[in-house]
């Protein structure tokens, strides 16, 4: 089975036709809101009810300055000195994204000096989510200096999410320094654990040595993780040297796995080079090497500019099955994160055949989720047959899921006289 586009994410779409029908406020997330947080420069000095606290901080090696950077830097320089002290000193550190970004650096950095001591510290002395936090922390740096005594503690001492997350972490670090190593170790695991790690061996393998990966990963296509491990390594190679990666994916016997390749290569490449990697396409033999190459492309245009990314498709792809995907694809994943922009570009295109697959084909795509938006959008395609046919087409979809509601809303709207006849009520 072929690998579906990632970028169909069906989420509520709650998009007008247009901006003039709905107005969209624009709001932060909590994650932002947290994140933001924790790097605005706040100060011991300033903080109310701490009398002195200022040098009593700087005596104890705490920033003064609590931005992202000065609280990681100080956690791995305290942590790497005296972790067991610069714990301690953690609670003096105002606001838990705080002292969340310090304690994870103090926890690298004893993960490094030494990891079985700092594992053996945090498993004794702390509990639920702060012990296995810091015992990620703790794989991250132990796996730098000694990830083969990481994998077996971790693997030996602890179960369930805590032990894959180490081991993932673990595995990433391990690849970059002994990948051969890595592998013989990993494939000694059980069957859930292996297929839940294996793409960050693939990770750090590819990063060091992507055609050394490559060949490995060709050979791994028997297990269910894979074609993971193929998306991993052509991923990691198109940051670096895209068109060794595309040589490399067109040399895949595999028919998922050079699907998956060249979908990937096509995301990665275009994220920062979108012309160079259209370019690419046109030099492929295949179809299906096409059609792959271009979704990848879309997809990684998309992330920074899906306006041009659907300008690009409607225009220079030549596939109308990449075309259709493309378009849907984009449009859903645009309209779900920023609803407001993709509104305003539909709504700045000019009348055009091309901009009437687009509205076609993203009204098609949204009927089952938001019908209203479906049909208010295909009424504003310029060609009238075509009009008359998609409004027609999703009208009798809409009826066949909920006839009554589709019935009053198409008596209710400025459709044309025949479709409220045919389609609407007196209700």
């Amino acid at each position: 089975m072929k690998p579906a586009l990632i970028l169909s994410h069906l989420a509520t779409l709650a998009v007008g036709a247009a901006t003039a029908y709905v107005a969209i406020p624009s709001l932060k997330s909590g994650k932002e809101g947290a994140e933001g947080a924790a790097a605005a420069p706040t100060t011991f000095a300033g903080e109310p009810g701490r009398k002195g606290s200022g040098s009593t901080a700087a005596e104890a090696g705490l920033p003064e300055n609590l931005n992202a950077a000065n609280l990681g830097r100080s956690g791995y320089d305290m942590g790497s000195r005296d972790p067991v002290a610069a714990l301690a000193a953690a609670k003096k550190i105002p606001g838990r994204d705080n002292r969340h970004l310090f304690t994870e650096s103090v926890f690298t950095a004893w993960g490094e000096k030494n990891g079985q001591e700092a594992a053996e510290w945090a498993m004794a002395n702390l509990k639920g989510t702060e012990k296995s936090d810091a015992l990620y922390s703790i794989a991250d740096g132990w796996g730098e200096t000694d990830p083969a005594a990481a994998a077996e503690w971790f693997s030996e001492n602890t179960s369930g999410v805590t032990r894959e997350d180490a081991i993932y972490e673990i595995l990433e670090a391990w690849g970059r320094k002994s990948p051969e190593q890595a592998l013989a170790w990993a494939e000694e695991l059980d069957e859930y654990t292996r297929s839940s790690v294996m793409d960050s061996l693939a990770d750090g393998w590819a990063s060091v040595d992507p055609e050394g990966a490559a060949k490995v990963a060709e050979s791994l296509l028997q297990y269910d993780f894979g074609d993971e491990f193929v998306m991993r390594v052509a991923g990691q190679w198109a940051i670096d040297a895209p068109g060794s990666a595309a040589a490399w994916a067109g040399s895949i016997q595999n028919e998922d796995a050079r699907a998956i390749a060249h979908l990937e290569i096509g995301t990665s490449w275009a994220q920062n080079d979108p012309e160079k990697a259209s370019a690419w396409i046109g030099s492929l033999g295949s179809d299906e090497d096409k059609l792959y190459a271009a979704l990848g492309v879309a997809m990684g245009w998309a992330e920074h500019d899906p306006g041009a990314a659907l300008g690009w498709a409607v225009g220079s792809v030549e596939s109308p099955e990449a075309r259709q995907r493309i378009i849907e694809d984009v449009m859903l994943d645009w309209s779900s994160t920023d609803p407001s922009a993709a509104a305003e570009w539909l709504n700045g295109q000019p009348a055009s055949p091309q901009n009437d697959e687009v509205l076609s084909t993203f009204s098609s795509a949204i009927i089952d989720v938001d019908p209203e938006s479906a049909v208010t959008w295909a009424s504003t395609i310029s060609d009238a047959a075509k009009r008359d046919d998609s409004v027609a087409t999703l009208l009798e979809e809409w009826i066949a899921m909920d006839g009554d509601a589709a019935r009053r809303w198409v008596a209710g709207s400025k459709l044309s006289p025949e479709l409220k006849t045919r389609f609407g009520s007196a209700e």
